[in-house]
């Protein structure tokens, strides 16, 4: 017999839970939660109902059916229908895609708990990525990029470990599946919906798509710098038009789907030659440290080196904007200088940094590596 792989189900969480739950009479109610769908906070009267009718939701999934658990939640339908109406404690991990809403993070707290307790599962998460919700077009878009960069931090490291990826879309809003059913194909190994209104799962496989990397390597570092939020007038790139998003100036910055295709590029790209960026110099004792790291480490310091750059270059080349952002953390060695200014140095992640020296309004990079390593190099005690 063939051993099942462990699995990544990954389900979009929608609020038809609190609606399924509602009494015939409570169709104020309902106007009321419809209006309130998109809030980040509730409005006092209407959480102490929320809270009500979540007991009565939480009630219902407990004591109810499996084809009442399934009539109650459409993310539970869709899950019942995978596990062909058979779900029981096994090893797989479920990740539950909340809106950034008062109702949405709610929603998937009761989907949560019941996965956990009712049915047995021990991994179930729950990711709410800030502006996912439908009241705005650039809030949603600042959520759908979010969530594009979890899936990239923890899908991929699941797939290597033999995990297959499964998204189940039956539940979530529209726009949300709409995006899902894409991003699916480059991630999951199965989509699937319930069929319309019957119990029947239909099952969509991953179609062999391929990004055209050779082509989107000419222009890296480009897309290296609006992903790490560069905004820069679109007649300036030479990225194609389907990456990018431009407003009504001129300006273009990284679109969805660009954010899409740098994800899944960028440790392929990032990992082998250092790439480019304006205000940033490269000494030799820095390339030769570049050519001797561990890929991963390359990926970390180029994605930092295109934040440097793009904050140098929205500050028209002043240092001052890199003491201030908390990611970058620069710094200057008290009483330590080369011949031409004070050394400096930044963080790329909690264990490595770059020394550096600002001259002219350029920073020129010197060495980067371990706190110890970078600190030994500069003669630092």
């Amino acid at each position: 017999m063939m051993k099942t792989l462990p699995r990544v189900i990954v389900s979009p969480v929608g609020i038809s839970l609190f609606f399924n739950s509602l009494n015939r009479e409570e169709d104020d109610l309902r106007r009321r939660l419809n209006q309130h769908s998109n809030d980040p906070e509730l409005p006092d009267a209407l959480s102490d109902e929320v809270e009500t009718l979540s007991f009565r939701a939480q009630e219902r999934l407990a004591e109810g059916s499996v084809s009442e658990r399934r009539r109650l939640s459409a993310e539970l339908n869709g899950l019942y229908g995978f596990y062909d109406n058979q779900m029981q404690p096994n090893q797989d991990i479920h990740i539950l895609i909340a809106t950034d809403t008062a109702l949405g993070r709610k929603a998937a707290q009761i989907i949560q708990q019941f996965l956990q307790n009712g049915i047995g599962f021990a991994n179930v998460q729950i990711i709410h990525p800030p502006g996912l919700h439908t009241a705005s077009v650039a809030d949603f878009s600042h959520g759908i990029k979010d969530l594009l960069n979890t899936f990239e931090n923890l899908l991929p490291g699941y797939a290597e470990n033999g995990y297959e990826i499964i998204f189940n879309l039956t539940g979530g809003f529209k726009s949300l599946q709409g995006y899902l059913t894409i991003i699916g194909m480059f991630y999951a190994d199965q989509i699937v919906y319930i069929f319309e209104r019957s119990d029947e799962l239909l099952r969509i496989p991953r179609l062999p798509l391929k990004i055209d990397e050779e082509t989107l390597a000419r222009h890296a570092d480009e897309l290296a710098l609006l992903a790490a939020g560069g905004v820069y007038p679109r007649a300036q790139l030479h990225v194609s038009e389907a990456l990018l998003d431009v407003d009504e100036r001129g300006d273009a910055m990284i679109s969805d789907w660009g954010q899409l295709v740098w994800n899944r590029i960028k440790k392929s790209l990032l990992s082998k030659e250092l790439l480019k960026f304006p205000y940033l110099e490269y000494e030799n004792t820095f390339r030769k440290d570049f050519r001797n790291a561990d890929p991963n480490i390359r990926i970390a310091l180029q994605e930092t080196l295109a934040q440097v750059s793009v904050l140098l270059q929205e500050s028209n080349g002043n240092i001052a904007a890199l003491k201030k952002d908390s990611r970058i953390r620069y710094d200057e060695y008290s009483g330590q200088s080369s011949s031409s200014a004070p050394i400096g140095h930044f963080r790329i992640d909690v264990g490595n940094r770059v020394t550096c020296v600002f001259v002219n309004g350029r920073l020129h990079l010197r060495h980067f590596g371990s706190h110890d390593y970078t600190e030994q190099k500069e003669g630092i005690r």
